[in-house]
């Protein structure tokens, strides 16, 4: 009577060579999938950051880091992080430098095109890490070269906040079991980020873990772009709502539960930068200028929505 290992033994080869085959099929769907993006994007007219230009500016913000920055994804240049900025804070200049693909290492460069004899800014917004997390060899290449970059954006500005990514891995773009890689991959970087934003007085603003990503699990349809990667409109006011919660203080913004009674107004702030009619976008730095179906937003209302599903608003103070 054969052993047990012989009788089994072309049946764990049978299932060695399908289980083979179908992370080849896996892997040659995922390689497609970002082939075509990549073809996409290649063939998609270039897009500069969206700046806003104040002759007696109040304040004044420097955005610099990757697409994030510039706003791909978004539908138009005023539903980016800087155009939703410029709209809330009337009478503030903003500064975008953002390049798309860049990573922590090329920011240094953007800061250059500041020159010598820059004025100091308010508020320094950095985007970046998507692409460390995906082309970065290891979390200490990450580390340097924030640790680099940190100090830097200090002397900028009075204030800097780091705006981190998102779990890359529930992008739509991407498949188990790389999604899976990406997902722990992008846990341990935001930590890293974390940590040194706050060694170095920064503020980190993460959308990787807890509320945010238990929602992007449920609703990926509503936050992302076209291509599977990049936020769309909604991702972007819902990454800037947070934004403004972790600048409440300087803002006279103040966080506070929803009752029943609010939830009217929730649903009448949950859109705060509905499209002004007749308005459109005449910025000469951005290549949307101009452009049929881009109209500037109004100023929020005075209670802004972060995000019904995590039953909170900011409202400001008196």
């Amino acid at each position: 009577m054969p052993s047990l290992s012989k009788a089994l033994g072309p049946v764990l080869q049978l299932a060695s060579l399908c289980a083979l085959g179908v992370l080849a099929a896996v892997s040659a769907d995922q390689a497609l999938r970002v082939r075509r993006a990549l073809r996409d994007a290649d063939a998609a007219p270039p897009r500069r950051p969206y700046q806003y230009r104040a002759l007696r500016a109040q304040r004044r913000v420097l955005i610099v880091g990757d697409s994030t920055g510039v706003g791909i994804g978004a539908e138009c240049p005023t539903q980016s992080m800087a155009g939703l900025l410029a709209a809330e804070w009337r009478g503030a200049e903003v500064v975008n430098l953002s390049v798309s693909g860049a990573t922590l290492g090329d920011v240094p460069g953007q800061l250059r095109h500041l020159g010598p004899h820059a004025a100091r800014f308010d508020v320094v917004l950095l985007h970046i890490g998507g692409n460390d997390i995906l082309r970065s060899p290891n979390l200490l290449t990450m580390q340097q070269a924030a640790e680099a970059l940190l100090p830097r954006l200090r002397e900028a500005g009075d204030r800097v906040i780091w705006v981190g990514p998102g779990d890359v891995g529930l992008a739509p773009l991407f498949r188990p079991p790389f999604s899976w890689w990406l997902s722990r991959r992008s846990r341990l970087a935001c930590e890293l980020f974390q940590r040194l934003a706050e060694q170095h007085g920064a503020e980190f603003v993460g959308f990787h873990g807890g509320p945010h990503r238990d929602l992007l699990v449920r609703q990926r349809e509503r936050f992302f772009a076209g291509d599977g990667f990049h936020p769309n409109s909604h991702g972007y006011r819902y990454c800037y709502g947070w934004v403004m919660q972790s600048m409440g203080m300087q803002q006279g913004l103040v966080r506070r539960r929803f009752r029943a009674a609010s939830d009217a107004l929730a649903v009448h702030a949950q859109v705060p930068f509905v499209p002004a009619a007749g308005r459109t976008h005449a910025h000469p730095s951005s290549p949307w200028t101009g452009a049929p179906g881009c109209p500037l937003p109004r100023p929020s209302p005075s209670v802004f929505a972060v995000d019904k599903e995590f039953n909170a608003v900011m409202i400001p103070t008196k």
